[in-house]
Protein backbone atom coordinates (compact mmCIF):
# COMPACT_ATOMS: atom_id res chain seq x y z
CA UNK A 1 0.00 0.00 0.00
CA UNK A 2 1.65 3.21 -1.14
CA UNK A 3 1.52 6.64 0.49
CA UNK A 4 0.43 8.46 -2.65
CA UNK A 5 0.32 12.24 -2.64
CA UNK A 6 -2.79 13.34 -4.51
CA UNK A 7 -3.65 17.02 -4.75
CA UNK A 8 -6.16 17.88 -2.05
CA UNK A 9 -8.54 20.81 -2.07
CA UNK A 10 -6.98 22.47 0.99
CA UNK A 11 -3.79 24.38 0.12
CA UNK A 12 -2.38 23.88 3.60
CA UNK A 13 -2.54 20.09 3.22
CA UNK A 14 -0.71 20.37 -0.07
CA UNK A 15 2.04 22.53 1.46
CA UNK A 16 2.66 20.38 4.51
CA UNK A 17 2.70 17.21 2.38
CA UNK A 18 5.71 18.60 0.52
CA UNK A 19 7.86 18.65 3.65
CA UNK A 20 10.53 16.14 4.63
CA UNK A 21 8.82 15.26 7.91
CA UNK A 22 5.45 14.48 6.32
CA UNK A 23 6.94 12.22 3.67
CA UNK A 24 9.17 10.39 6.15
CA UNK A 25 6.34 9.89 8.63
CA UNK A 26 4.06 8.68 5.84
CA UNK A 27 6.69 6.17 4.78
CA UNK A 28 6.96 4.73 8.27
CA UNK A 29 3.18 4.80 8.68
CA UNK A 30 2.89 2.58 5.62
CA UNK A 31 4.95 -0.12 7.32
CA UNK A 32 2.99 0.18 10.55
CA UNK A 33 -0.44 -0.25 8.92
CA UNK A 34 0.39 -3.27 6.77
CA UNK A 35 -1.16 -5.51 9.43
CA UNK A 36 -4.22 -3.35 9.93
CA UNK A 37 -7.26 -5.35 8.70
CA UNK A 38 -9.34 -2.19 8.67
CA UNK A 39 -6.96 -0.33 6.34
CA UNK A 40 -6.63 -3.40 4.11
CA UNK A 41 -10.40 -3.39 3.82
CA UNK A 42 -10.32 0.31 2.94
CA UNK A 43 -7.79 -0.41 0.19
CA UNK A 44 -9.87 -3.25 -1.26
CA UNK A 45 -12.95 -1.00 -1.15
CA UNK A 46 -11.13 1.66 -3.16
CA UNK A 47 -9.97 -0.89 -5.73
CA UNK A 48 -13.47 -2.23 -6.44
CA UNK A 49 -15.15 1.18 -6.36
CA UNK A 50 -12.88 3.62 -8.25
CA UNK A 51 -15.37 6.44 -7.88
CA UNK A 52 -14.48 6.48 -4.19
CA UNK A 53 -10.70 6.31 -4.75
CA UNK A 54 -10.20 10.01 -3.96
CA UNK A 55 -11.94 9.47 -0.61
CA UNK A 56 -9.73 6.48 0.18
CA UNK A 57 -6.48 8.29 -0.65
CA UNK A 58 -7.53 11.43 1.21
CA UNK A 59 -8.21 9.22 4.22
CA UNK A 60 -4.73 7.70 4.02
CA UNK A 61 -3.07 11.11 3.63
CA UNK A 62 -4.93 12.37 6.67
CA UNK A 63 -3.72 9.33 8.58
CA UNK A 64 -0.17 10.49 7.77
CA UNK A 65 -0.97 13.95 9.09
CA UNK A 66 -2.54 12.44 12.21
CA UNK A 67 0.67 10.51 12.79
CA UNK A 68 2.57 13.78 13.10
CA UNK A 69 0.28 14.80 15.91
CA UNK A 70 0.46 11.38 17.58
CA UNK A 71 4.25 11.50 17.61
CA UNK A 72 4.12 14.55 19.82
CA UNK A 73 1.28 13.43 22.09
CA UNK A 74 1.75 9.69 22.35
CA UNK A 75 3.85 6.66 21.56
CA UNK A 76 2.43 5.75 18.15
CA UNK A 77 5.91 5.15 16.78
CA UNK A 78 7.38 3.80 20.02
CA UNK A 79 8.37 0.53 18.34
CA UNK A 80 8.83 1.84 14.82
CA UNK A 81 12.50 2.59 15.23
CA UNK A 82 14.02 5.71 13.76
CA UNK A 83 13.05 7.40 10.54
CA UNK A 84 16.06 7.38 8.19
CA UNK A 85 17.52 10.86 7.78
CA UNK A 86 15.50 12.38 10.58
CA UNK A 87 16.57 13.27 14.11
CA UNK A 88 14.01 12.82 16.87
CA UNK A 89 13.97 16.57 17.41
CA UNK A 90 13.17 17.11 13.70
CA UNK A 91 9.81 15.43 14.15
CA UNK A 92 9.15 16.70 17.66
CA UNK A 93 9.62 20.38 16.83
CA UNK A 94 7.38 20.17 13.76
CA UNK A 95 4.77 18.20 15.66
CA UNK A 96 4.97 20.81 18.44
CA UNK A 97 3.99 23.54 15.99
CA UNK A 98 1.11 21.49 14.62
CA UNK A 99 0.00 20.23 18.02
CA UNK A 100 0.25 23.52 19.93
CA UNK A 101 -1.31 25.91 17.43
CA UNK A 102 -4.29 26.42 19.71
CA UNK A 103 -2.18 27.13 22.80
CA UNK A 104 0.01 29.50 20.78
CA UNK A 105 -3.06 31.29 19.45
CA UNK A 106 -2.19 30.75 15.79
CA UNK A 107 -4.28 29.42 12.95
CA UNK A 108 -3.81 26.00 11.41
CA UNK A 109 -2.58 27.67 8.22
CA UNK A 110 0.04 29.69 10.09
CA UNK A 111 1.10 26.58 12.04
CA UNK A 112 1.68 24.75 8.76
CA UNK A 113 3.64 27.69 7.35
CA UNK A 114 5.83 27.77 10.46
CA UNK A 115 6.40 24.02 10.18
CA UNK A 116 7.51 24.45 6.56
CA UNK A 117 9.85 27.29 7.61
CA UNK A 118 11.36 25.00 10.25
CA UNK A 119 11.91 22.30 7.65
CA UNK A 120 13.73 24.80 5.43
CA UNK A 121 16.08 25.64 8.31
CA UNK A 122 16.62 22.00 9.25
CA UNK A 123 17.64 21.23 5.69
CA UNK A 124 20.58 23.59 6.28
CA UNK A 125 21.79 21.90 9.47
CA UNK A 126 25.16 20.20 9.16
CA UNK A 127 24.90 17.68 12.00
CA UNK A 128 21.31 17.63 13.25
CA UNK A 129 20.11 19.73 16.18
CA UNK A 130 22.70 21.23 18.52
CA UNK A 131 20.99 19.21 21.25
CA UNK A 132 21.98 16.04 19.39
CA UNK A 133 25.52 17.18 18.51
CA UNK A 134 28.00 16.21 21.24
CA UNK A 135 30.32 19.03 20.25
CA UNK A 136 27.99 21.58 21.88
CA UNK A 137 27.85 19.78 25.25
CA UNK A 138 29.87 21.70 27.85
CA UNK A 139 32.60 19.93 29.88
CA UNK A 140 31.73 19.52 33.56
CA UNK A 141 34.58 21.64 34.87
CA UNK A 142 34.09 24.47 32.37
CA UNK A 143 33.00 26.99 35.01
CA UNK A 144 36.47 26.80 36.58
CA UNK A 145 38.25 27.95 33.41
CA UNK A 146 39.26 31.62 33.05
CA UNK A 147 37.80 33.92 30.42
CA UNK A 148 39.39 33.22 27.03
CA UNK A 149 40.29 29.63 27.92
CA UNK A 150 39.88 26.87 25.35
CA UNK A 151 37.29 24.37 26.60
CA UNK A 152 37.03 21.98 23.67
CA UNK A 153 38.37 21.64 20.14
CA UNK A 154 37.23 19.61 17.15
CA UNK A 155 40.36 19.86 15.08
CA UNK A 156 39.03 18.39 11.86
CA UNK A 157 35.29 18.76 11.33
CA UNK A 158 33.59 16.63 8.69
CA UNK A 159 33.55 19.02 5.73
CA UNK A 160 31.23 16.76 3.74
CA UNK A 161 28.45 17.76 6.14
CA UNK A 162 28.89 21.39 5.06
CA UNK A 163 28.74 23.29 1.76
CA UNK A 164 32.24 24.77 1.88
CA UNK A 165 34.42 25.87 -1.03
CA UNK A 166 36.70 23.09 -2.30
CA UNK A 167 40.10 22.99 -0.61
CA UNK A 168 39.00 24.61 2.62
CA UNK A 169 38.98 22.90 6.00
CA UNK A 170 36.94 23.48 9.16
CA UNK A 171 37.53 23.25 12.88
CA UNK A 172 35.16 24.01 15.76
CA UNK A 173 36.11 25.26 19.20
CA UNK A 174 34.40 25.90 22.52
CA UNK A 175 35.80 28.56 24.80
CA UNK A 176 35.08 30.66 27.87
CA UNK A 177 33.73 34.16 27.29
CA UNK A 178 32.04 36.74 29.48
CA UNK A 179 28.65 38.42 29.57
CA UNK A 180 27.91 42.12 29.68
CA UNK A 181 27.71 41.75 33.45
CA UNK A 182 31.12 40.07 33.65
CA UNK A 183 29.95 36.51 34.33
CA UNK A 184 31.82 33.63 32.74
CA UNK A 185 29.92 31.66 30.11
CA UNK A 186 30.80 29.01 27.48
CA UNK A 187 30.45 29.74 23.76
CA UNK A 188 31.30 28.13 20.43
CA UNK A 189 33.01 29.21 17.22
CA UNK A 190 34.29 27.83 13.96
CA UNK A 191 37.71 28.19 12.30
CA UNK A 192 37.75 28.17 8.50
CA UNK A 193 41.12 27.23 6.99
CA UNK A 194 42.50 28.18 3.56
CA UNK A 195 44.45 25.73 1.42
CA UNK A 196 47.25 28.23 0.78
CA UNK A 197 47.32 30.67 3.71
CA UNK A 198 49.13 33.96 3.70
CA UNK A 199 51.94 34.21 6.20
CA UNK A 200 53.05 36.68 8.82
CA UNK A 201 56.38 36.48 10.65
CA UNK A 202 54.64 34.68 13.52
CA UNK A 203 52.11 32.55 11.63
CA UNK A 204 48.95 32.63 9.55
CA UNK A 205 46.99 35.93 9.66
CA UNK A 206 43.63 35.79 11.43
CA UNK A 207 40.33 37.52 10.69
CA UNK A 208 37.83 37.56 13.55
CA UNK A 209 34.47 37.46 11.74
CA UNK A 210 31.24 38.65 13.44
CA UNK A 211 28.06 37.45 11.71
CA UNK A 212 24.74 39.22 11.21
CA UNK A 213 21.40 38.22 12.73
CA UNK A 214 20.87 34.46 12.50
CA UNK A 215 18.26 34.05 15.26
CA UNK A 216 18.12 33.83 19.02
CA UNK A 217 18.41 30.14 19.94
CA UNK A 218 20.89 27.29 19.92
CA UNK A 219 20.13 25.99 16.44
CA UNK A 220 20.80 29.44 14.96
CA UNK A 221 24.60 29.14 15.31
CA UNK A 222 26.64 29.61 12.10
CA UNK A 223 28.93 26.72 13.10
CA UNK A 224 25.81 24.54 13.04
CA UNK A 225 24.66 25.29 9.47
CA UNK A 226 26.10 23.99 6.23
CA UNK A 227 27.03 27.33 4.68
CA UNK A 228 28.32 28.92 7.92
CA UNK A 229 25.46 31.45 7.55
CA UNK A 230 27.40 34.08 5.57
CA UNK A 231 29.13 31.78 3.04
CA UNK A 232 30.66 33.74 0.12
CA UNK A 233 29.58 37.11 1.46
CA UNK A 234 32.70 37.15 3.65
CA UNK A 235 33.96 33.93 5.32
CA UNK A 236 34.49 31.95 2.11
CA UNK A 237 35.99 34.98 0.37
CA UNK A 238 38.41 35.64 3.23
CA UNK A 239 39.55 32.01 3.41
CA UNK A 240 40.04 31.83 -0.34
CA UNK A 241 42.17 34.97 -0.06
CA UNK A 242 44.46 33.15 2.36
CA UNK A 243 43.18 34.29 5.77
CA UNK A 244 42.23 32.00 8.65
CA UNK A 245 38.70 32.95 9.68
CA UNK A 246 37.73 32.66 13.36
CA UNK A 247 33.99 33.20 13.78
CA UNK A 248 32.12 33.13 17.11
CA UNK A 249 28.52 31.94 17.19
CA UNK A 250 27.91 34.41 20.09
CA UNK A 251 26.79 33.31 23.55
CA UNK A 252 23.49 31.44 23.51
CA UNK A 253 23.84 30.32 19.89
CA UNK A 254 25.29 26.85 19.45
CA UNK A 255 26.13 26.29 23.11
CA UNK A 256 22.74 27.03 24.67
CA UNK A 257 23.19 25.35 28.07
CA UNK A 258 26.00 25.49 30.59
CA UNK A 259 27.61 22.46 32.23
CA UNK A 260 24.76 22.25 34.76
CA UNK A 261 22.11 22.38 32.05
CA UNK A 262 21.07 25.97 32.78
CA UNK A 263 19.83 27.73 29.62
CA UNK A 264 22.06 30.43 28.12
CA UNK A 265 20.15 33.33 26.60
CA UNK A 266 21.45 35.09 23.51
CA UNK A 267 21.80 38.79 24.50
CA UNK A 268 20.90 40.07 21.05
CA UNK A 269 22.64 43.36 20.12
CA UNK A 270 24.48 43.63 23.44
CA UNK A 271 27.54 44.67 21.46
CA UNK A 272 30.01 44.74 24.34
CA UNK A 273 29.09 41.14 25.21
CA UNK A 274 29.36 40.05 21.57
CA UNK A 275 32.71 41.87 21.35
CA UNK A 276 33.86 39.76 24.30
CA UNK A 277 32.81 36.68 22.32
CA UNK A 278 34.80 37.90 19.31
CA UNK A 279 38.05 38.67 21.16
CA UNK A 280 37.85 35.51 23.25
CA UNK A 281 37.17 33.32 20.20
CA UNK A 282 40.29 34.66 18.50
CA UNK A 283 42.34 34.07 21.65
CA UNK A 284 41.01 30.52 22.09
CA UNK A 285 41.74 29.70 18.44
CA UNK A 286 45.29 31.01 18.82
CA UNK A 287 45.63 28.74 21.85
CA UNK A 288 44.27 25.71 20.00
CA UNK A 289 46.36 26.26 16.88
CA UNK A 290 49.87 27.52 17.55
CA UNK A 291 50.56 28.21 13.88
CA UNK A 292 48.12 31.15 13.94
CA UNK A 293 49.57 34.64 14.08
CA UNK A 294 49.01 36.71 17.18
CA UNK A 295 47.97 39.57 14.89
CA UNK A 296 44.37 39.86 13.75
CA UNK A 297 41.79 42.10 12.12
CA UNK A 298 38.15 42.12 13.26
CA UNK A 299 35.26 42.38 10.82
CA UNK A 300 31.47 42.09 10.84
CA UNK A 301 28.21 42.92 9.10
CA UNK A 302 24.80 44.10 10.38
CA UNK A 303 24.55 42.73 13.93
CA UNK A 304 28.18 41.76 13.38
CA UNK A 305 28.96 45.25 12.10
CA UNK A 306 27.74 46.56 15.43
CA UNK A 307 29.87 43.90 17.13
CA UNK A 308 32.96 45.01 15.18
CA UNK A 309 32.29 48.63 16.16
CA UNK A 310 31.74 47.57 19.77
CA UNK A 311 35.04 45.67 19.62
CA UNK A 312 36.83 48.86 18.56
CA UNK A 313 35.28 50.62 21.56
CA UNK A 314 36.31 47.72 23.82
CA UNK A 315 39.87 47.87 22.46
CA UNK A 316 40.08 51.54 23.46
CA UNK A 317 39.31 50.56 27.06
CA UNK A 318 40.88 47.09 27.29
CA UNK A 319 43.71 46.84 24.74
CA UNK A 320 44.51 43.37 23.37
CA UNK A 321 47.93 42.74 21.87
CA UNK A 322 47.89 41.89 18.16
CA UNK A 323 44.80 43.95 17.26
CA UNK A 324 45.30 45.65 13.89
CA UNK A 325 41.92 47.26 13.23
CA UNK A 326 38.22 46.77 12.55
CA UNK A 327 35.87 46.67 9.55
CA UNK A 328 32.24 47.49 10.41
CA UNK A 329 29.81 46.94 7.52
CA UNK A 330 26.16 48.06 7.69
CA UNK A 331 26.60 48.36 11.46
CA UNK A 332 23.69 48.55 13.85
CA UNK A 333 24.39 51.47 16.17
CA UNK A 334 21.16 52.36 18.03
CA UNK A 335 18.55 49.62 17.80
CA UNK A 336 15.48 51.53 19.05
CA UNK A 337 16.12 54.41 16.68
CA UNK A 338 16.61 51.91 13.86
CA UNK A 339 13.33 50.07 14.48
CA UNK A 340 11.40 53.32 14.81
CA UNK A 341 12.69 54.42 11.37
CA UNK A 342 12.14 51.22 9.43
CA UNK A 343 9.04 49.97 11.30
CA UNK A 344 7.68 46.48 10.71
CA UNK A 345 10.49 45.60 8.30
CA UNK A 346 12.54 44.42 11.27
CA UNK A 347 10.05 42.78 13.64
CA UNK A 348 12.57 40.00 14.27
CA UNK A 349 14.93 42.45 15.96
CA UNK A 350 12.18 43.41 18.43
CA UNK A 351 11.41 39.75 19.18
CA UNK A 352 15.07 38.89 19.77
CA UNK A 353 15.49 41.94 21.98
CA UNK A 354 12.55 40.84 24.12
CA UNK A 355 14.06 37.39 24.44
CA UNK A 356 17.58 38.60 25.26
CA UNK A 357 17.18 41.63 27.53
CA UNK A 358 16.39 39.44 30.61
CA UNK A 359 19.98 38.15 30.45
CA UNK A 360 21.09 41.70 31.30
CA UNK A 361 18.13 43.03 33.30
CA UNK A 362 16.55 40.07 35.16
CA UNK A 363 13.57 42.17 36.26
CA UNK A 364 12.63 42.98 32.66
CA UNK A 365 9.44 41.23 31.54
CA UNK A 366 9.00 40.00 27.98
CA UNK A 367 5.45 41.34 28.17
CA UNK A 368 6.96 44.85 28.36
CA UNK A 369 7.61 44.49 24.63
CA UNK A 370 5.22 41.77 23.46
CA UNK A 371 1.46 41.55 23.86
CA UNK A 372 0.01 38.34 25.38
CA UNK A 373 -0.41 36.99 21.84
CA UNK A 374 3.21 37.84 21.07
CA UNK A 375 4.43 36.16 24.27
CA UNK A 376 2.65 32.94 23.29
CA UNK A 377 4.32 32.98 19.90
CA UNK A 378 7.75 33.61 21.38
CA UNK A 379 7.23 30.68 23.76
CA UNK A 380 6.47 28.46 20.77
CA UNK A 381 9.47 29.81 18.85
CA UNK A 382 11.72 29.08 21.83
CA UNK A 383 10.39 25.55 22.23
CA UNK A 384 11.06 24.62 18.60
CA UNK A 385 14.36 26.60 18.48
CA UNK A 386 13.25 28.48 15.39
CA UNK A 387 15.57 30.99 13.73
CA UNK A 388 14.92 33.70 11.13
CA UNK A 389 12.41 31.92 8.88
CA UNK A 390 9.88 30.81 11.55
CA UNK A 391 10.28 34.16 13.31
CA UNK A 392 9.28 35.96 10.12
CA UNK A 393 6.21 33.73 9.79
CA UNK A 394 5.13 34.12 13.42
CA UNK A 395 5.64 37.85 13.81
CA UNK A 396 4.45 39.36 10.53
CA UNK A 397 0.94 40.10 11.81
CA UNK A 398 -0.21 43.20 13.74
CA UNK A 399 -1.12 43.18 17.42
CA UNK A 400 1.96 41.35 18.70
CA UNK A 401 3.95 44.30 20.09
CA UNK A 402 3.13 46.77 22.84
CA UNK A 403 2.57 50.17 21.21
CA UNK A 404 4.84 52.01 23.64
CA UNK A 405 7.56 49.37 24.01
CA UNK A 406 10.40 51.73 22.92
CA UNK A 407 9.67 53.90 25.96
CA UNK A 408 10.10 51.05 28.43
CA UNK A 409 12.72 51.85 31.09
CA UNK A 410 14.73 48.68 30.51
CA UNK A 411 14.61 49.05 26.73
CA UNK A 412 15.90 52.60 26.98
CA UNK A 413 18.60 51.51 29.42
CA UNK A 414 19.60 48.71 27.06
CA UNK A 415 20.13 51.12 24.17
CA UNK A 416 22.09 53.55 26.35
CA UNK A 417 24.29 50.71 27.55
CA UNK A 418 24.95 49.12 24.17
CA UNK A 419 24.86 51.98 21.62
CA UNK A 420 27.75 52.51 19.22
CA UNK A 421 29.05 55.97 18.42
CA UNK A 422 29.07 57.48 21.90
CA UNK A 423 32.52 56.23 22.89
CA UNK A 424 36.12 56.44 21.65
CA UNK A 425 37.40 53.72 19.32
CA UNK A 426 40.77 52.11 18.84
CA UNK A 427 41.53 52.63 15.19
CA UNK A 428 41.96 52.17 12.47
CA UNK A 429 38.33 51.42 11.65
CA UNK A 430 36.71 51.14 8.22
CA UNK A 431 32.93 51.72 8.19
CA UNK A 432 30.99 50.70 5.08
CA UNK A 433 27.33 51.58 4.54
CA UNK A 434 24.89 51.13 1.63
CA UNK A 435 22.84 54.24 0.96
CA UNK A 436 19.73 52.20 0.04
CA UNK A 437 19.90 49.91 3.08
CA UNK A 438 16.33 49.20 4.22
CA UNK A 439 17.39 47.54 7.49
CA UNK A 440 20.22 49.75 8.77
CA UNK A 441 19.38 53.32 7.70
CA UNK A 442 22.33 55.25 6.32
CA UNK A 443 21.37 58.28 8.39
CA UNK A 444 21.97 56.40 11.66
CA UNK A 445 25.40 55.14 10.58
CA UNK A 446 26.35 58.62 9.39
CA UNK A 447 25.14 60.11 12.67
CA UNK A 448 27.28 57.66 14.67
CA UNK A 449 30.33 58.38 12.50
CA UNK A 450 29.77 62.13 12.92
CA UNK A 451 29.61 61.74 16.71
CA UNK A 452 32.89 59.87 16.88
CA UNK A 453 34.66 62.21 14.49
CA UNK A 454 33.48 65.29 16.38
CA UNK A 455 34.19 64.01 19.89
CA UNK A 456 37.37 62.08 19.03
CA UNK A 457 38.92 63.76 15.97
CA UNK A 458 42.09 61.59 16.01
CA UNK A 459 40.12 58.37 15.65
CA UNK A 460 41.60 56.93 12.41
CA UNK A 461 38.14 56.31 10.97
CA UNK A 462 37.41 55.84 7.26
CA UNK A 463 33.75 56.02 6.18
CA UNK A 464 32.68 54.68 2.77
CA UNK A 465 29.10 54.95 1.49
CA UNK A 466 27.80 52.97 -1.49
CA UNK A 467 25.29 54.55 -3.85
CA UNK A 468 22.15 52.40 -4.37
CA UNK A 469 23.53 49.45 -2.38
CA UNK A 470 21.20 47.69 0.06
CA UNK A 471 21.91 45.76 3.25
CA UNK A 472 23.74 42.52 2.39
CA UNK A 473 24.71 43.49 -1.19
CA UNK A 474 26.85 46.26 0.33
CA UNK A 475 29.28 43.50 1.36
CA UNK A 476 29.67 42.41 -2.26
CA UNK A 477 29.82 45.95 -3.66
CA UNK A 478 32.70 46.91 -1.36
CA UNK A 479 34.65 43.65 -1.45
CA UNK A 480 37.63 45.12 -3.29
CA UNK A 481 37.85 47.97 -0.77
CA UNK A 482 37.74 45.89 2.40
CA UNK A 483 40.12 43.26 1.08
CA UNK A 484 42.66 45.97 0.20
CA UNK A 485 42.16 47.63 3.60
CA UNK A 486 42.75 44.33 5.44
CA UNK A 487 45.87 43.63 3.37
CA UNK A 488 47.25 47.03 4.37
CA UNK A 489 46.71 46.30 8.06
CA UNK A 490 48.73 43.08 7.92
CA UNK A 491 51.38 44.91 5.88
CA UNK A 492 51.71 47.34 8.82
CA UNK A 493 50.73 50.35 6.71
CA UNK A 494 49.88 53.22 9.04
CA UNK A 495 46.37 54.60 8.63
CA UNK A 496 45.98 58.37 8.55
CA UNK A 497 44.86 60.18 11.67
CA UNK A 498 41.40 61.70 11.67
CA UNK A 499 38.29 60.91 9.67
CA UNK A 500 38.15 60.34 5.92
CA UNK A 501 35.04 59.93 3.78
CA UNK A 502 34.38 58.63 0.28
CA UNK A 503 31.44 57.52 -1.85
CA UNK A 504 31.40 54.71 -4.40
CA UNK A 505 28.99 54.33 -7.31
CA UNK A 506 28.59 51.83 -10.15
CA UNK A 507 30.01 52.72 -13.58
CA UNK A 508 26.92 51.41 -15.37
CA UNK A 509 23.31 52.56 -14.70
CA UNK A 510 22.33 50.83 -11.47
CA UNK A 511 19.00 49.56 -12.77
CA UNK A 512 20.95 47.06 -14.88
CA UNK A 513 22.76 45.57 -11.87
CA UNK A 514 21.56 42.59 -9.83
CA UNK A 515 20.30 44.38 -6.75
CA UNK A 516 19.74 41.56 -4.23
CA UNK A 517 20.76 37.97 -3.67
CA UNK A 518 18.24 35.66 -5.37
CA UNK A 519 19.88 32.36 -4.50
CA UNK A 520 21.15 30.29 -1.60
CA UNK A 521 23.67 27.46 -1.37
CA UNK A 522 22.24 23.95 -1.28
CA UNK A 523 24.14 20.67 -0.90
CA UNK A 524 24.39 18.61 -4.09
CA UNK A 525 23.02 15.07 -3.86
CA UNK A 526 23.57 13.99 -7.49
CA UNK A 527 26.75 14.00 -9.57
CA UNK A 528 25.13 15.98 -12.37
CA UNK A 529 24.36 18.83 -9.93
CA UNK A 530 28.03 19.71 -9.60
CA UNK A 531 29.33 18.96 -13.10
Amino acid sequence: MACLHYKATESTWLRIRSTKVYKAVCKVLKTRIQSSHFLRLVGVFGSFFPQYHWFVMTYLNRMCMLALWLIHHGSFFASAGTIPGLESRDINSTATVLGQSVQAGISETLAHNVAIALEFEKAKWANGSVDDDDFYSVPRNASLAPVGALLKVQVDSNTSAYTLPPNTALSRIMYQTETLNGSKIPASAYVLWPYSPRTQPDGYPVIGWAHGTSGGFGNCAPSHVKDLWYQSEAPYTLALQGYVVVAPDYAGLGVNKDAEGKPILHPYLAFQAHANDLFNAVHAAQTAFRDLSKHFVLMGHSQGGGVAWGAAQRQALRPVDGYLGTVAMSPITRVIDQVEIIGAVDNEAIVLLANGIPSIFPKFRISDILTPAGVKRLNLLSEVQGCNSPTFELFSEPGLFQPDWPKNHYVQAFQSLTANGDHPIAGPMLVIQGEADNLVPVQLTTEAVDKVCKAFPESQLEYVTLANATHVPAVYASQRQWLAWIKDRFANKVAAQGCARSRLASPRPYQFYQKEENWYIKAATQVYEIE
